[in-house]
């Protein structure tokens, strides 16, 4: 069970880190566009503005997750350093808690930003006078999936350790 649960957790940080890279990739053409016929054709790019700033925060608080799976997330060892082993596992198992809660409480913040844009009704002032419930979403998915990406790589050594 372990097992297959951690692959479908590998595949789905693995798309994402993909989807990521693509919008990213539409963040490069959207900005390029309004850069492009706002300078030479002197059109409107007011839109522009709007599209990025989604984009952006997609890329920053569902990316982090990807990150955040595959351990390469920033991180400050120099403790680390002058530790053995035993005591490096035992600070790494701190780290990894200290952050699971701070994800926690992350996640309860964006779901009631979440909720109360939700409730609201709120739009954005922008062109696209979007409901905010929806760019608000990616914050609180990429909460949700930090959460669920630092508890479980807290959560499967234990349970391989007690399993032998």
């Amino acid at each position: 069970m372990t097992r297959w649960f951690i692959g479908a957790l590998d595949r789905l940080f693995h798309w994402i880190g993909l989807s990521v890279g693509v919008a990213v990739l539409l963040t490069v053409g959207v900005i390029s566009y309004g850069a492009l016929a706002r300078e030479l054709f002197g059109l409107s790019d007011v839109w522009v503005t709007d599209v990025t700033t989604y984009l952006m925060g997609y890329i920053a608080f569902v990316g982090m997750t990807s990150l955040a799976w595959q351990g390469r997330h920033l991180k400050i060892d120099i403790l680390g350093h002058f530790l053995g082993l035993p005591a490096r596992r035992v600070l790494a198992r701190v780290s990894g808690m200290i952050s699971a809660f701070v994800s926690i409480m992350l996640l309860w913040l964006c779901g009631n930003f979440w909720l109360d844009a939700l409730e609201s009704n709120e739009h954005s002032w922008g062109m696209l006078s979007m409901p905010l419930w929806i760019p608000y979403l990616s914050l609180f998915a990429g909460s949700f999936l930090l959460a669920l990406a630092l508890i479980v790589r807290i959560a499967v050594p234990l349970v391989q350790s007690e399993s032998k």
